[in-house]
């Protein structure tokens, strides 16, 4: 509930270069847990720990996270959060995932499209906007917020990314009592060590 407490930064490696590159996205929340096959809700306390970012199919963090030939580094990333109150920092490692407008998963198309309608306006503008990193030239009359003459709001356009990550391994550091612990996924169970700060 801290202003600004959602902001998190995203490292990725440019797959031509083999530099690093890092920004700051906003964490939207995790992801809801998948229906069962039933078709049944998941129960209290089941809950999924894939984090929810939005971005760009036209930004460059798309191409640094998928443009790798290795099984190994492909959509590999790391994020950063720190929460300056209590003074903790989590570095999670995962794979990054991308949902546009051509995905067939129709439960990934239904979080997709309420992240869209969950944005503000002046952020869905911004997906009408020109091209990322191209010369500024004033941009062309987008929709208003996003939003059709009938004052609903549009389908997301095709360059509208649900950004998930899919961790793999979590570093935990807690500085008021110098505690860390890392937390690994292997295979679908997580373990847990602590180790030296």
């Amino acid at each position: 509930k801290i202003r600004g407490g959602n902001y998190v930064q995203i490292a990725t490696v440019d797959p031509e270069t083999s530099e690093p590159r890092c920004r700051t996205v906003v964490f939207r929340g995790f992801l809801s847990p998948r229906p069962k096959e039933d078709g049944s809700t998941a129960e209290k306390g089941e809950e999924s720990c894939v984090m929810k970012m939005i971005t760009d199919l036209r930004s460059s963090k798309v191409g640094e996270a998928s443009g790798h030939t290795s099984p190994a580094t492909a959509n590999t990333c790391e994020l950063v959060w720190w929460f300056s109150k209590s003074s903790e920092q989590y570095r999670v490692r995962g794979s990054l995932q991308f949902v546009g407008g051509d995905e067939s998963d129709d439960f990934l198309v239904r979080m997709r499209k309420e992240q869209w309608g969950n944005l503000s306006d002046m952020a869905r503008e911004q997906f009408y906007w020109r091209d990322p990193s191209i010369e500024y030239e004033p941009q062309v009359k987008v929709p208003e917020g996003g939003r059709g003459d009938d004052g609903k709001v549009l389908s997301p356009p095709d360059n509208f990314l649900l950004m998930l990550l899919n961790p793999t391994r979590v570093d935990y550091l807690r500085l008021g009592d110098n505690f860390r612990q890392f937390d690994e996924l292997d295979g679908d169970k997580w373990t847990e060590k602590r180790v030296t700060p």
